[in-house]
């Protein structure tokens, strides 16, 4: 409750107390503005108070806004004890308040005491709603009203005397009485008011003073009167007060300051504001001047918190401003990052889903429900169970229990489109939680994956086909194979039984050019099964004991007699090489002698050399660099990239002149490139060329040593007669020439060989005869060699019966497919006497493979 309400109820109050003569009037005026400024309903005045045997009983004056206690005005009314009293107190006993409810419950009432026989009461069944301090600020209404009522009943004993006087005397007597009043009135007004009031003369002495700024210098007014601020404050303090006076008189007009007061009595200290206006009379004479502070404390606390306030708030507004505009920035950047994102996802056509717990629909994008044939709308009408088979109704809680243990799911599924037909999608599926009041969601983004499923279906076809094409390639080369290895079988056999024999003179010469022939068209055969295998992944190599420079030297020799045919010598320059190593021998030797062969080819003068020399090693391992260098046509730099490619030469023109596949050169990279290294060439036109070869091959175990069979070598066919001379085998063989070849070879060694022309004799044969040893050819008419041995392993007896597959089958897998049906070893066609030799006696003597 601010200061200017209660000055304006009190002064409200004193203008209606000092405007009536009449004693009716003045309380029924006064209670209807009580009950205004209080809100309560209802007022009464209770009077003459009076004691009898039934206790206090009071006459109802009056009664304002409660027309049945208006009925009974006039009457006397018993009041409890407690009712009545000398102080203002606010009531809230509804039995002090019984005798006055009537139709109205009053629970709580107002007591205003006017003097010892009147009293006000302000009655309500309702507590007070008002903000204003009751009991406080009528205290000094109160008194000002009871000289008032005293004035009126006075003013009307005085008229009613004068009618029995004179006239002169009985106007004197209202006029005195008129006087008497507007000096109460105004007694009355200049003490209500709350802030200092004071009236001095020109000259600075006291004319009067109001209660409150008696107590600022501590003293009543009548010591005030007549006196200077001189006499009550410090001569600074007082010099103060006339400087400001002499102003307010000088300017004619009022004027204001603000100064800190410190009251007399100590009771207080504060700023006051105050107002200081010249009095003039009505012929415009100075009279005094009219002073009045009002303290101004509290406002301006007020006012200086609230200018801290409004600071503060402006600094929070500004600040507030700042982080809006920041965040507005960064949600307007991540509204265009979404934006685009959307963009993105529509143009590359990823579907967008937000589902909710049951499965619904809360949110797709455009691209989502085009895939499906829908609308938004549409979709947003749908669950997940209406377009995906997979989640039948009532499963996808089930599901969902899953995919939020698992917090992001990818799978390829199909959904059902809007004309029944299923699409095959692809579906990212993230888990997010229950958050910030927002429930849990699953947000799917989805690709119509049609077109990959028809590419992974085609590529599909297209790979069974390549498979299939593989696969007749390699039917069709072990086919031409066998085809080709059979006669070469029948030729170089026949050669080497016509040495055996010994040659008559002249027929040397054309029997080197048969053996010359068949050997390279054999090592033509070999190199285009070596790509076939290549191509497939299906070469495998061996992990043997070699020497290197044993190696280096057994190609040297091999090499020799075609240089020297040229007039080309064939050198080994040795270097410091390791012992003992782990690799395929066969495969390195193969890779040296396509580039030795090579050399011998294109160098008509000067010197082949062969030379290794370690490049890295470690305690496991050593990389191993092997050249063959010669004084050849060497290669132009253009050519010398597609050199390594299959069927490709140098200069195709020369074809014509050196001959050539093309082949050697793939297969050595190759090579090299399984035995962990790499192949290449150094070369210069006119100055010859360097074909290298880098390989990494483990270190052998101390223990590990060239085989016996090695290192026997030439006495094979000699153990073999000791040994086994007379032993009776068994030979499976369809071709007659073959059969004829492999007969002279097998009884040379002293071997007894009965003859099967087919699978079925084969197992006819065994069955009924004992033998040492079976060689099994593999395709035969009638019944192959593969079906020829399952039976023979199922005969009683014959498990342990050692099989040799003896064919021009030579792939790996034709291998496989011999050991599979209990072979024990393999010889391939052309038979080289030697390795035919060396397998014959390890089995005879009851080794394993």
């Amino acid at each position: 409750m601010n200061r200017e309400r209660i000055l304006g109820v009190l002064y409200d109050l004193a203008l209606t107390i000092g405007g009536e003569v009449k004693v009716d009037a003045l309380l029924e005026k006064t209670l209807q503005r009580l009950l205004f400024h209080t809100a309560l309903p209802a007022a009464v005045v209770l009077d003459e108070l009076q004691d009898s045997e039934f206790g206090v009983s009071v006459r109802l004056e009056m009664a304002v806004g409660d027309h049945r206690l208006g009925e009974h005005v006039g009457s006397r009314i018993n009041c409890p004890a407690g009712l009545l009293g000398a102080q203002v107190e606010l009531l809230d006993n509804p039995l002090l308040l019984q005798p006055l409810s009537q139709d109205q419950g009053y629970a709580w009432g107002l007591r205003l005491p006017v003097d010892a026989q009147c009293t006000i009461l302000l009655l309500s069944p309702l507590p007070p709603s008002t903000d204003l301090p009751l009991q406080a600020l009528f205290q000094p209404v109160l008194a000002n009203l009871a000289k008032a009522l005293l004035l009126c009943r006075n003013n009307e004993h005085l008229i009613s005397l004068a009618g029995d006087r004179d006239d002169a005397r009985a106007e004197l007597a209202v006029a005195l009485s008129q006087s008497e009043r507007e000096r109460a009135y105004l007694d009355c007004l200049h003490d209500t008011i709350p802030d200092l009031v004071w009236v001095k003369d020109p000259e600075g002495v006291y004319l009067s003073c109001n209660r409150v700024f008696s107590r600022f210098y501590n003293a009543p007014e009548s010591e005030i009167v007549g006196r200077t601020d001189y006499d009550f404050a410090s001569k600074e303090l007082a010099d103060f007060f006339r400087d400001h006076d002499r102003a307010a008189m000088a300017a004619g007009k009022p004027s204001m300051n603000e100064e800190w007061l410190n009251f007399g009595d100590g009771s207080h200290q504060g700023l006051y504001e105050t107002v200081k206006t010249p009095m003039r009379d009505r012929d415009g004479h100075l009279v005094g001047i009219l002073g009045v502070a009002r303290d101004i404390t509290e406002r301006r606390r007020v006012e200086e918190a609230l200018r801290a306030s409004e600071t503060e708030l402006a600094r929070h507004r500004q600040h507030l401003e700042s982080l809006v505009a920041e965040r507005t920035s960064e949600l307007a950047k991540a509204y265009a990052r979404l934006e685009q994102t959307q963009f993105a996802m529509d143009r590359v056509g990823i579907g967008i889903h937000w589902v909710d717990a049951e499965g619904r629909f809360v949110y797709v994008n455009q691209v989502a429900a085009s895939i499906l044939g829908y609308t938004v709308d549409e979709m947003l009408a749908l669950g997940v169970s209406d377009i995906d088979p997979a989640v039948p109704p009532g499963t996808f809680t089930e599901r969902a229990a899953e995919m939020r243990r698992m917090e992001s799911v990818r799978l390829d599924a199909e959904n059902r489109h809007r004309d029944g037909h299923l699409i095959p999608v692809s579906l990212n599926i993230f888990c997010r939680p229950e958050a910030d009041g927002e429930p849990a969601r699953y947000i799917t983004f989805v690709s119509d994956i049609s077109e990959r499923k028809r590419a992974e279906q085609e590529l599909r076809e297209a790979k069974e086909a390549a498979e299939q094409a593989t696969r007749a390639k390699s039917a069709f080369l072990a086919n031409m194979s066998h085809e080709i290895r059979t006669p070469m079988n029948a030729i170089l056999g026949s050669v080497y039984q016509i040495r055996r024999g010994g040659v008559p003179p002249g027929l040397g010469e054309p029997l080197d050019r048969i053996e010359a022939a068949g050997q390279h068209l054999l090592g033509i055969i070999d190199d285009i099964l070596d790509l076939s295998k290549i191509e497939a992944g299906r070469l495998e190599l061996e992990e043997a004991p070699l020497m290197l420079s044993r190696l280096m030297n057994e190609v040297a020799e091999m090499l020799s007699g075609r240089a020297s045919e040229k007039g080309l010598a064939v050198h080994v320059e040795s270097t410091v090489l390791p012992g003992l190593l782990l690799g395929d021998a066969t495969r390195i030797r193969q890779a040296l002698i396509n580039y030795a062969n090579n050399a011998i080819k294109f160098t008509e003068r000067g010197t082949i050399r062969l030379r290794a020399g370690v490049v890295e090693e470690d305690e496991h391992s050593v990389v191993v660099r092997l050249e063959v260098v010669d004084t050849g046509i060497g290669i132009e730099p253009e050519a010398v990239a597609r050199l390594f490619t299959p069927f490709e030469q140098a200069d195709s023109s020369t074809t014509r002149k050196y001959g050539g596949t093309g082949l050697g050169l793939a297969i050595t990279r190759h090579l090299a490139h399984l035995m962990g290294g790499e192949a290449n060439v150094e070369s210069s036109p006119g100055e010859g060329s360097t074909f290298w070869i880098s390989v990494r091959l483990k270190r052998a175990p101390s223990a590990v040593a060239p085989s016996a069979a090695q290192a026997a070598g030439a006495a094979i066919e000699d153990r073999l007669i000791a040994r086994h001379a007379g032993t009776r085998i068994l030979l499976v063989e369809d071709d007659p020439i073959n059969c004829e070849v492999a007969q002279m070879l097998l009884e040379d060694v002293g071997l007894a060989v009965d003859l099967a022309r087919d699978g079925a004799q084969a197992v006819d044969r065994v069955e009924h005869n004992d033998y040492a040893l079976v060689l099994m050819d593999m395709q035969m008419p009638r019944m192959d060699g593969l079906e020829a041995t399952r039976r023979i392993r199922q005969l009683a007896g014959r498990q342990a019966l050692p099989i040799l597959a003896m064919t021009a089958n030579a792939f790996a897998e034709d291998r496989e497919q011999c050991f599979a049906v209990g072979m024990n070893d393999f010889v391939s066609k052309p038979v080289n006497p030697a390795l035919l030799y060396t397998a014959l006696l390890r089995w005879l003597d009851g080794g394993t493979a």
